[in-house]
């Protein structure tokens, strides 16, 4: 064949190539959305920073309705007295929602009722931009599990799955359309956040006395200043300057009373307009701290505490300052914050070891009697002495001690801590007759001595207590009264034993 003629045949042959190639070279990846059929639900102008305000309810209960509202860049919850909203939550939530895809699950109107996303069933969800009256999206959310649920937009019968489980970041989890929805998951319960190292005082004021501590510089560790400089921190020394007491700061749960304080955090909101009616004009309770950043001047920040919040188990009602939103603290933290003087002092009353003790005298009911510890028996031949001492009544010997008793009485008094102190002066005491007194001997010869008197009230706050002497007065626990009162009776001897001779101290 002449090369004019084959010349054709390659040029062909080359065109031929050429398409074959182009033909099965793969096509571009699709996008993962692609892949797997994920469809975009939000419009693509919708960005967190443009979003004003959101609002949500259940189709039965549209009147329930949580509205939230972007105030001069802070979210307040508009629905519940304009409180601040939980600002790290609501980002979140907004910046899951700017990008919300879901995968295509049923298409049909009959198929809502299974994924609860019927007008009624569902959750309501509207989001605003710069048209207050006009939502820039629409969505319904039904039931999920996990961080994944099922949504469709407003007005069509497409159900979709996607990441975010609505209900369940409004609150609801009971999967049913009988829970009420609450703004509460959106609101910020933070009442103040003060940095521990600002502290340097705590006022405690409450009905029944005033107390102020003072932290103290810490004493410096031994060692060298890399080793000062790689250890932590000491824990602030705090001491107790009104009113002047004689006794010891526990200084780990002042403390902890300060950390509730300077974090102090409520569970719900209440309506500032009626704080006249929730006691906050005239608060029984009021706790400041003294703040002191470094470089700026000392400021106070007062949470007054007021009235409890009927059927709330003793919570109540509180507020940061003379204005400002108005929290539910819990019962706890109330007690947290005024617990008892004993719960911040080391009020001891006694310390004697129970092996220091060699005699208890006893008087009950206008009678007196004693016991004396007795050395345990010396080991004869072949035999063990015995393993403990015992207790004999005095002058009558054969009568027998209950030894659990004389136990329980002893390991009470080893280390007897009062619960309280009167904040007052009581009228009545009962302690001058008194229901029972313990005289402890010691083995140096030394006498103590514990008194018992009468209930403070009648809603279980102690009894009156003191160590003989009626001048410095102590208020001990039920607990301690009931324990102390079980073993003098069971060691009382029967009323058919005679002593030979009179008890003494």
């Amino acid at each position: 064949m002449s090369p004019k003629r084959l010349l054709p045949l390659v040029v062909i042959l080359i065109v031929l190539g050429v398409l074959a190639v182009l033909f099965k070279r793969p096509s571009a990846p699709p996008q993962l959305a692609q892949e797997v059929g994920l469809e975009r639900l939000v419009p693509p102008t919708l960005h967190p920073d443009s979003i004003t305000g959101f609002e949500l309810y259940r189709g039965a209960q549209p009147q329930e309705i949580v509205r939230l509202h972007k105030r001069d860049g802070v979210w307040v919850v508009t629905s519940r007295f304009d409180t601040p909203g939980n600002s790290t939550k609501i980002q979140q939530f907004l910046t899951q929602l700017s990008t919300l895809q879901g995968e295509l699950r049923a298409d049909s109107t009959a198929l809502l009722g299974d994924f609860q996303l019927t007008d009624e069933q569902a959750l309501h969800l509207k989001v605003y931009t710069d048209t207050p009256d006009k939502p820039a999206l629409s969505l319904l959310a039904g039931k999920g599990s996990g961080g994944n649920g099922f949504v469709r937009r407003a007005g069509e019968g497409r159900v979709y799955q996607v990441n975010v489980h609505v209900q369940s970041l409004a609150g609801l989890t009971s999967g049913t359309g009988e829970q009420a929805l609450s703004a509460k998951p959106w609101l910020d319960l933070h009442i103040q956040n003060i940095p521990k190292e600002q502290v340097a005082a705590v006022e405690l004021h409450s009905p029944s006395r005033d107390l102020r501590f003072t932290t103290q510089p810490a004493a410096a560790a031994g060692g060298t200043d890399a080793a000062q400089t790689s250890a932590a921190p000491p824990a602030p020394a705090w001491k107790l300057v009104a009113p002047e007491l004689t006794y010891s700061v526990k200084p780990d749960t002042v403390e902890g009373l300060v950390t509730t304080l300077r974090t102090l955090q409520g569970d719900d909101v209440a309506d500032p307009a009626k704080s006249a009616e929730y006691g906050l004009d005239a608060p029984p309770y009021r706790a400041v701290l003294t703040v002191q950043p470094s470089g700026q001047e000392a400021r106070q920040a007062t949470v007054f505490i007021g009235n409890e919040v009927p059927e709330k188990s003793g919570s109540r009602y509180t507020r940061l300052g003379d204005t400002g939103p108005v929290y539910v603290v819990p019962q706890w933290v109330v007690q947290r914050l005024f617990p008892t003087l004993g719960t911040l002092l080391d009020l001891r009353m006694l310390q004697v070891p129970q092996e220091e003790v060699i005699r208890l005298t006893l008087h009950a009911d206008g009678e007196s009697w004693s016991l004396e510890r007795q050395a345990p028996a010396a080991a004869t031949a072949g035999g063990t002495p015995e393993p403990t001492a015992t207790w004999q009544f005095v002058g009558i010997p054969d009568v027998p001690v209950d030894e659990t008793a004389v136990t329980s009485l002893l390991g009470t008094t080893a280390q007897l801590n009062a619960d309280d102190l009167p904040p007052s002066p009581p009228a009545q005491t009962g302690l001058d007759q008194p229901p029972w007194q313990v005289f402890l001997t010691r083995r140096d010869g030394r006498t103590e001595h514990l008194v018992l008197g009468q209930a403070v009230g009648q809603d279980n706050s102690g009894y009156y207590a003191s160590r003989g002497d009626t001048a410095e007065v102590f208020i001990v626990s039920g607990i301690i009264q009931k324990t102390l009162t079980d073993a003098v009776t069971k060691l009382k001897p029967s009323p058919g034993a005679t002593a030979k001779g009179p008890a003494r101290p």
